[in-house]
Order: C-alpha cells, then structure tokens, then sequence
C-alpha cells in the first residue's frame, strides 16, 4: 500500500494532470462509440452519404484531441513527476493507448476509400465483432483507471480483457469462415477479411495493454 499511496501523491501534485489523463481515457471511449456508428452507417446506407463522412470527420477530430492531450500529459509527466519509474509507466501506458484510436481512425478511412462488399450473411457477426471489441476496450480502460487509483482491481479487470478478447477472436474467426463459404468472389473476400482482421487488431492491441498494466502492477505490489 506504501506505492499507492506515492501514486495518489503523485496525482495530486497536480490536479489538471490527473484530470488530462482522465479525459484522454474519455476520448478513448468516445472514439470507440464513432467507430461503431461508423459500421452501423456503412451496413444500412454505404460510405457516399452525409453521415458517414460526417461521423469519419468527428472520429478524426477525437483523435487528434488525444493527441494533443497526450503530448501535454507527456510534457507535464515530464515536468513535474518526481517519481522516474512511475512517470516512464505511466507516459507508455498513455502511449499505448493512442494505438487503440489511430487503428480505428486508420480502419475508417480505409472503409470510405475501398468500400468492400459486405454480405448480408456475416452482418451479425460483423456487430457482435464491434460490441466484443468495445467490451475489450472498456475493461482495458477500466483496468487502466484502476493503475491509476485502485491497485487491488487490476487483476480483476485484467482477467476479463483476456475473456472478451478471446470471445472475439472466436467471433472474427466464425466470420471468416462464414465469408469465405459465402458466393462472393475471392478478391472480395480477401479485401473483407483485411477488414474482420484490423478491428479484430484492436481488440489485440487492448489485451497487450491490459498485460503491460498487469505487470506495471505486479512488479509494484510484490
């Protein structure tokens, strides 16, 4: 408990960091959010329409709030931490999290620009990808938070990242399948699988934070 209590010193030392790192997690979620509605846009109406391109820009526009928000946690870590290996963790676990928006934000303009086929027979399975990987996130998040402020749930949050990342990767897989049984031709489906494969990526990509902030904490609590 000695090291909690340095890491709430820390926090304290100033109010606008914590609140900045609070916020880029927020911009995390809100990212997310864009992204699904992008999907949900492209299934009914396809990327030539107002809202799509609307909800591209607004995805767009949260990450680069991130990024700017990052840049001035890092430069304030930087400043006014007091503790090296704590500022390190903590400027890399932000670091690691940006990947999770600029993958997204990277899918999204890949969907606007190629535009692929999608069969209705793998719709359902797309939208459970999406929630799957939104769920991963979120605990990804959750146990990100809990580094922060509450040491003794990390593990906890830890263990459903591995669950609901492994969920969907099942997911991804059964979509894949179900594609590639499906009359489409083979070049369609390839360029669809890229897709199935990226957002699945994010879901990858969260679980290796959750690991990094499970071992962040471990080396602390021993």
């Amino acid at each position: 408990m000695l090291w909690f209590s340095k890491v709430t010193s820390l926090l304290n030392q100033s109010q606008s960091t914590e609140t900045q790192v609070f916020q880029f997690l927020d911009q995390v979620i809100l990212a997310h959010h864009k992204f699904v509605r992008l999907w949900q846009i492209y299934l009914n109406q396809g990327a030539n329409c107002r809202e799509f391109d609307d909800t591209l820009a607004e995805l767009q526009a949260v990450e680069s709030e991130a990024d700017k928000l990052r840049r001035e946690i890092d430069t304030r870590l930087y400043a006014r931490t007091l503790i090296p290996d704590l500022r390190s963790d903590v400027a890399l676990l932000i670091e690691l999290i940006d990947k999770l928006m600029n993958q997204q934000e990277t899918v999204g303009v890949h969907l606007k620009v190629e535009q692929p086929l999608i069969p209705e027979e793998v719709h359902d399975d797309l939208q459970e990808l999406l929630q799957l990987v939104g769920q991963t996130i979120d605990h990804t998040l959750l146990c990100a938070r809990s580094f922060l402020t509450d040491l003794q749930r990390v593990q906890e949050y830890h263990q459903k990242v591995i669950l609901f990342e492994s969920d969907a990767n099942k997911v991804c897989t059964r979509a894949k399948m179900t594609l590639f049984s499906t009359d489409l031709p083979l070049t369609n489906k390839v360029q669809l699988r890229y897709f199935f494969d990226r957002i699945d990526d994010v879901a990858n990509v969260a679980e290796d934070i959750s690991d990094r902030v499970s071992v962040f904490t471990l080396k602390r609590m021993q």
